[in-house]
């Protein structure tokens, strides 16, 4: 890839329209909501703030309030005059401290009020992210629906990026006060509001550039079925027994062990042969072709796109996969499982599962169904198509102390003994798994 440095979607210039002041490596504007205030009302002054690095930041916001037009003292009273805010790497939102316009205040149009802004980086050596100047193109998929909203309301209001004095960095904003609106004092609170961070993304280049390194040398190596397993065939066991359906063991293995392959196809040794492979699963092949400038937007599975917000959230999450795949990010491998396994039972079968929309279709009303809470889950859904896919790879990613033909016979064993309770609904996907576990048995060599 180009050694030219980044420069991240301009969030702050799209909101003021370009206009910023640089405060070591934040970048900053100033508003108060609403400009025309009434006496007796309170307002906002709202900091806009955005991290130009690639580090944490921590970031101290003191109101300087103004004097009353007839020097009447403490016309201007803020609960809080002070607000310290951290921000991740790359992060925009904006501080909102309240403030009471007392009744009596005097009327006027050349009130202004300050902020103090003190921006502190978070390791040695920051690097920045976002230009001076910013101009960062903000494409429409950088934003999430409820940002975009927040954005366009800050939109609508004038930013100053006025600084007081020659020295220092406290910024001032002009604002009116009008006659007295009698009314009761609102008790507002001082925040930080967030309106993007680089896990926010629903495209995934800005957050593969800066986690690509950790996802390649410490995420992917940790991905071996002897970590994985346990934690995933705990899980698996749970979910499944909160939607409705108690997984026998063989079922809860199979299950758990499509969900390793799954993983263990994200960095595949190279003397690995296997015909039923997806490169699209293939993350360490999306990384060198990224990496390289071969592409400029890689496809990745659900899995690692979920993965790479959880370590931006969370920079150790690289280092604990088994935990985060097992815990925020299942339902995620859980698509991506299902998508593969109408693939291997097209493959093994020769039957046509749908088209790309039914299985899209299928999987989004299966997820629905999973994720309720309610007992609704019967055997279709369970065997179709996950605990199906299992059973195709049943001879891959075999585990030390597995004993392959004791699970097959187990499996075949409990099918045999729920043909009596399968519905004609279900009796299609009976007979389908009939036939896969003959096959396993015959491929495996063994017969029950």
């Amino acid at each position: 890839m180009a050694d030219s440095p980044p420069n991240y979607p301009d969030i702050l210039g799209s909101i003021t329209g370009g206009a910023r002041f640089n405060v070591n490596v934040a970048q900053v504007a100033l508003a108060v909501r609403p400009r025309n205030v009434r006496a007796g009302r309170p307002f906002e002054v709202v900091l806009l703030i955005q991290n130009a690095a690639d580090v944490d930041i921590d970031v101290t916001a003191t109101l300087q309030l103004p004097q009353d037009a007839k020097k009447k003292p403490n016309r201007f009273i803020a609960k809080a005059e002070r607000l310290v805010v951290g921000l991740r790497p790359a992060e925009v939102g904006y501080v909102a401290l309240p403030v009471n316009c007392l009744p009596d205040t005097a009327i006027s149009d050349s009130y202004k009020i300050g902020v103090s802004v003190d921006v502190k980086a978070q390791g040695n050596k920051p690097k920045r992210v976002r230009s001076n100047d910013g101009n960062g193109v903000v494409e429409p998929e950088y934003l999430n629906a409820e940002s975009a909203e927040k954005i366009n309301d800050l939109k609508k209001l004038s930013y100053s990026t006025s600084r007081r004095g020659i020295m220092g960095s406290v910024l001032e904003v002009p604002f009116n006060v009008l006659s007295a609106q009698i009314g009761q004092l609102v008790d507002l609170k001082a925040q930080w509001v967030s309106l993007w961070k680089i896990s926010d993304l629903r495209d995934e280049r800005l957050l593969l550039t800066r986690y690509a390194e950790p996802l390649q040398t410490i995420l992917l190596p940790r991905l071996k079925r002897d970590i994985l397993y346990t934690p995933l065939y705990q899980t698996t066991e749970d979910r499944f027994r909160q939607a409705g359906y108690t997984l026998q063991p063989s079922e809860a293995h199979y299950i758990t062990k499509l969900l390793v392959y799954m993983l263990e196809m994200a960095a595949p040794e190279e003397n690995t042969a296997d015909y039923l492979g997806d490169e699209h699963y293939d993350v360490s092949l999306a990384l060198k072709r990224f990496q390289r400038g071969e592409t400029e937007k890689p496809i990745l599975p659900a899995w690692c796109q979920g993965m790479l917000k959880a370590i931006d959230a969370t920079p150790t999450a690289a280092e604990q996969p088994a935990a985060i795949l097992a815990g925020q990010v299942y339902d995620e491998l859980l698509r991506d499982a299902m998508r593969y396994a109408f693939q291997l039972i097209t493959t093994s079968t020769g039957e046509k599962m749908g088209s790309e929309e039914d299985i899209t279709d299928y999987i989004e009303k299966w997820m629905a169904k999973f994720q309720s809470g309610k007992p609704i889950m019967r055997f279709t859904d369970v065997y179709l198509p996950l605990l199906l896919g299992g059973v195709i790879i049943y001879d891959r990613a075999i585990l030390k102390t597995e004993k392959v033909g004791e699970m097959l016979t187990e499996l075949s064993r409990y099918v045999k003994s729920r043909y009596a309770d399968v519905s004609a609904e279900d009796e299609m996907v009976y007979s389908i798994t009939e036939q896969i576990v003959d096959r396993a048995f015959q491929k495996f060599g063994y017969r029950a």
